[in-house]
């Protein structure tokens, strides 16, 4: 390979690592912002029920995760909210997912020793908007411990 004539070898080359650097920072704060999302979804701790065995958590695109406290409060992506806001969220995303064609999820997280009639009623909401996958979240035998 020739060099062109106007490089004089007595100069290196060098490289521009600039563009570099702006995609790590991006990819840097690209994740920081993700996990906070992934964090404040979880983020009312409830004393989940025991299952021996659980199915795939897949995370689809259109899910509405719901934690109801042992109190009866209710969050929705780590936010206190009122039933009735919860009620048209699960009407909200029966239809965006239905405008999508795609297939809406409601995931409940309810402590074990809740009361069951909020959880009826939430069951009952998405029954009436066509949501069928609905998941109960749960914690393994093994990771709970003796009761």
């Amino acid at each position: 390979m020739r060099l062109p004539s106007h490089f004089s070898l007595r100069r290196p080359l060098t490289f521009n690592v600039t563009p570099l650097i702006d995609v790590v920072f991006l990819l840097i704060i690209f994740f920081l912002v993700a996990s906070h999302f992934v964090r404040t979804e979880q983020s009312a701790p409830v004393d989940l029920p025991v299952a021996s065995t659980a199915g795939p958590d897949d995370n689809p695109l259109h899910r509405l995760t719901v934690t109801i406290r042992e109190d009866g409060q209710t969050f929705v992506s780590g936010h206190p909210v009122a039933v009735d806001v919860v009620v048209e969220r699960i009407a909200g995303l029966a239809g965006v997912a239905r405008s999508e064609n795609s297939i809406p999820e409601v995931h409940i997280r309810a402590d074990r020793n809740g009361r069951y009639g909020f959880l009826r009623q939430l069951i009952e909401q998405c029954a009436r908007h066509d949501i069928r996958s609905i998941q109960l979240a749960v914690s393994k035998e093994e990771l709970a411990g003796p009761r």
